[in-house]
């Protein structure tokens, strides 16, 4: 699979063509990119203020922390769509014999565990997202509360793609311990992280 350029437009044109990657996966990390991008902003505007002098350097280093957030959740995208590939690669292969089979199998199991790794890297990512514009939300330019509730709705929602990606990658994935794991480790993530949109929507509804 080739990458689209770096632009929006480009990523977009690519996730609507009538191809299999990229697709939601994708779709999802530059979902989580953006809300970054917002972090970003809202820091950046409310580092820029006297009043906010006090939360300066706490807003700075999530400007910072957010930057690093938001180019790894863009190179998610791309390495999605080739894991995503990787799999169909596996679907492909020849399945005339036993040992055929029982290869394929095996590539098939690497191959999708390797994109279920893929979309638990994002669902942490993401996470941590959300985090840093839960406290720009309580502690951030108070102008700017709605484009931070933004940023953690969007990581959530790109956190939640993540979590049904992982379910549809490991379903058919049967007695495998590092299967097992990550599943588990997938829903504890996704709970921490609605919980938080949660704690968002609640607050949003107290200030706006």
């Amino acid at each position: 699979m080739t990458a689209p350029d770096d632009s929006l437009a480009a990523w977009c044109d690519a996730l609507a063509a009538a191809t299999a990657t990229p697709a939601g996966g994708s779709a999802a990390a530059i979902g989580g990119a953006l809300a970054a991008a917002l972090v970003e902003m809202v820091a950046s505007l409310t580092k820029a203020r006297e009043s906010y002098a006090g939360a300066r350097t706490e807003v700075a280093a999530a400007a910072d922390q957010a930057a690093t957030l938001r180019r790894r959740l863009m190179e998610l995208a791309t390495e999605d769509a080739t894991a995503f590939q990787d799999v169909m690669t596996a679907l492909a292969l020849p399945r005339g014999t036993e040992a055929e089979i029982a290869h394929r199998n095996s590539a098939r199991a690497d191959a999708l565990k390797g994109a279920a790794s893929v979309q638990y890297e994002l669902m942490l990512l993401t996470g941590q997202t959300a985090e840093l514009a839960e406290a720009l939300v309580e502690r951030g330019l108070r102008s700017a509360v709605g484009d931070a509730a933004s940023a953690v709705f969007l990581a959530a929602a790109a956190c939640r793609s993540g979590y049904w990606a992982i379910r549809s990658n490991l379903r058919r994935i049967y007695e495998d311990p590092e299967a097992d794991r990550l599943a588990a480790a997938a829903i504890e993530r996704l709970e921490q992280v609605e919980a938080l949109e949660r704690r968002v929507e609640l607050r949003l509804g107290e200030r706006v």
